[in-house]
């Protein structure tokens, strides 16, 4: 019975100062992105910008090459294209006048998610371009960027929908009217929905490197991920899974819903479904940035964050779970007709 006790991994002392610089940069990141979180509008939009700049940045330096100074335009230029659509496709009627009115909003654009075929063309055409103009940026290098440039757009296009949604939602309610330009309808509860969709994508990753550093010891995927364990995992589903459903629960039994007639107490069922969706999402986001570090042969995709890597090291599951969780919402707001 002996061998059978579990006890706790002796942690090295790297593993320890790696630990307290880990949550020391959290405690700073989080200090400065909860405030434009919870601003909303053009404050998160600003915010998003920034962090798809910094992201596409890090893909073009997965490879290790150095490219012609154009593709950094040239990507730039597309990331934000694609990311921005909805905002830049209702310019035309705004300017028409036929939108124009003192009340518009940011959150008008982002009804949905928006993919333009044109400027999905355009990327691939811009890329493929590219090949012609420098000659080491390769045909698989502009695949590459293609799809991660796109998958980062998508996910960070959802972090806008997903902030937006709630206002939209709610202030389309008889009787409650346009609201004001930051969001800040009911002591900020606009902004609980993307805080839950965090909170429960961070719980995964905190609980799976806690658990995972004290009591790991059954590797997940060695080949992709050689620091993940199976202790990990299940630590992080259950950290994640009691922290956001106890979150969203907890607020709709409050009346303060994450979304008006969709993730409230009467839909709880709604709320527990996203809870167990959101780990797994996070779980195979991190899995598959991880696949892109190995190959090529990467530690971090950057050094912006200390104790973190780079901008995608530290959102690479706040990618897969903004996209998963948008898309899962979307179908809820279809099947419950709000």
């Amino acid at each position: 019975m002996k061998n059978n006790e579990i006890k706790p991994n002796d942690l090295s002392t790297e593993a320890k100062a790696s630990m307290k610089t880990r949550i020391i940069s959290a405690i700073v990141g989080s200090a400065l992105a909860v405030p434009l979180i919870l601003l909303g509008d053009f404050f998160t939009f600003a915010a998003v910008g920034f962090v798809l700049i910094v992201s596409t940045y890090e893909i073009i330096h997965c490879a290790k090459k150095k490219y012609n100074p154009a593709l950094y335009i040239v990507a730039f230029i597309l990331a934000l294209l694609m990311c921005y659509w909805p905002i830049i496709k209702s310019i035309p009627g705004y300017i028409s006048g036929e939108d124009m009115n003192e009340t518009w909003r940011v959150y008008d654009a982002y009804k949905d998610l928006y993919i333009s075929i044109p400027i999905l063309a355009l990327s691939a055409f811009g890329l493929l371009t590219m090949v012609l103009v420098d000659k080491g940026f390769t045909v698989r290098d502009a695949c590459f960027m293609f799809t991660m440039i796109l998958l980062i757009t998508v996910g960070y296009q959802s972090i806008l929908y997903l902030r937006y949604l709630p206002s939209q939602i709610y202030h389309a309610q008889p009787g409650v009217g346009r609201g004001s330009y930051f969001n800040l309808y009911d002591n900020l509860e606009s902004a609980l929905l993307l805080i839950y969709v965090f909170v429960g994508t961070f719980m995964t990753d905190a609980g799976a490197y806690f658990i995972g550093i004290f009591f790991g010891k059954h590797k997940m995927l060695e080949r992709v991920s050689p620091k993940k364990t199976w202790e990990g995992f299940f630590g992080g589903l259950a950290f994640s899974i009691v922290a956001s459903f106890g979150f969203g629960f907890g607020f709709a039994l409050g009346g303060h819903p994450l979304v008006y007639g969709i993730l409230d107490a009467d839909h709880w069922y709604l709320i527990l479904i996203l809870s167990l969706i959101i780990p797994l999402a996070a779980t195979l986001g991190d899995f598959v940035f991880s696949s892109c570090k190995r190959y090529f042969g990467i530690k971090d995709f950057g050094n912006i964050i200390p104790g973190h890597g780079g901008m995608l090291d530290r959102l690479d599951s706040v990618v897969f779970t903004m996209i998963v969780t948008a898309a899962t919402l979307s179908t809820f707001i279809y099947w419950i007709g709000a």
